[in-house]
């Protein structure tokens, strides 16, 4: 699971944040709320079984408390592994961005560990770059009133 291993995340943070994720308004965002989460995902049937493709979230919060100064964060943004290169995260990203935009958000942030250049070739443009013992985390936004 992604974050898994991660000092930060525990499997009761990810437990909670799923559980979360299912009592969500998919319609509406408070763009003063706190603590608000929208886990989407990519599923499609093969042979009758749901095979979920890609993850992503909008939350607004970050984990990391140097970070909490920005919001909303794209987030738990997964691709399954075989699946990457063949265009699916770039249309999932695309479609989490169409609904922030929806949401009256103008501009939204997210981290990355090594993939900053799928995210640069995207729009996003850098922010800063979090240093943790073994982890170089690049911070990245993308405004919408620019496009």
């Amino acid at each position: 699971m992604w974050g898994q291993g991660k000092d930060e995340f525990s499997a009761q943070d990810w437990k909670d944040f799923y559980t979360k994720t299912l009592a969500s308004n998919y319609d509406t965002w408070d763009l003063n709320g706190f603590d608000q989460e929208l886990l989407f995902m990519a599923i499609v049937k093969n042979q009758g079984v749901d095979e979920v493709l890609a993850s992503i979230a909008i939350c607004d919060f970050d984990d990391f408390e140097e970070l909490r100064k920005y919001k909303p964060w794209v987030a738990a943004f997964v691709v399954r592994e075989d699946l990457r290169g063949t265009g699916i995260g770039t249309a999932v990203l695309k479609l989490v961005e169409q609904k922030a935009k929806s949401y009256g958000i103008n501009q939204i942030y997210l981290w990355t560990e090594g993939e900053k250049p799928f995210y640069l070739k995207r729009g996003y443009k850098e922010v800063e770059q979090l240093i943790k013992p073994g982890r170089v985390i690049d911070v990245l936004t993308k405004s919408f009133t620019d496009l």
